[in-house]
């Protein structure tokens, strides 16, 4: 059975305006005619969830795609479903991060003094460090 969701007539109205379109540009961004946004509007027909979907996401209040659900866009921020909030700088600090953090690999690793497993210092054994150690009188260790 497939659950259609629905979608309230007022919440559809107040998405249209909020993102500043008069019922003509909504239209003609969802390609209906005007009285069919009136209509959805005012409770003469239903609100697709599509068109819905839609309308958020040309007006940059959803992003497209499965992988993006929950997450919105409010200004020039990007928010994470859990509420992270994440602005172009920051976004492209963390790309120039990661680029140089791959250009020092690549450097790393064409100089030539890149460590084998077999110079690599052993983790010390703790166990025999334990077993070394002399018994308290008492039982207690």
């Amino acid at each position: 059975m497939i659950r259609r969701k629905w979608i309230d007539p007022h919440a559809f109205a107040d998405l249209r305006k909020q993102s500043g379109l008069s019922r003509l540009e909504a239209a003609q961004a969802l390609d209906v005619t005007p009285r069919t946004i009136q209509n959805w509007e005012t409770g003469g027909a239903r609100v697709p969830w599509m068109a819905f979907r839609m309308l958020r996401i040309l007006r940059g209040f959803a992003l497209p795609g499965l992988q993006w659900e929950g997450w919105t866009l409010r200004g020039s921020v990007l928010f994470s479903p859990n509420g992270r909030s994440f602005d172009a700088v920051w976004l492209q600090n963390v790309d120039l991060v990661f680029s140089q953090a791959k250009l020092f690999r690549q450097m790393y690793a064409a100089s030539g003094r890149a460590k084998t497993a077999a110079t690599v210092v052993p983790f010390p054994d703790l166990g025999s460090h334990l077993a070394a150690q002399p018994k308290r009188a008492g039982g207690r260790s």
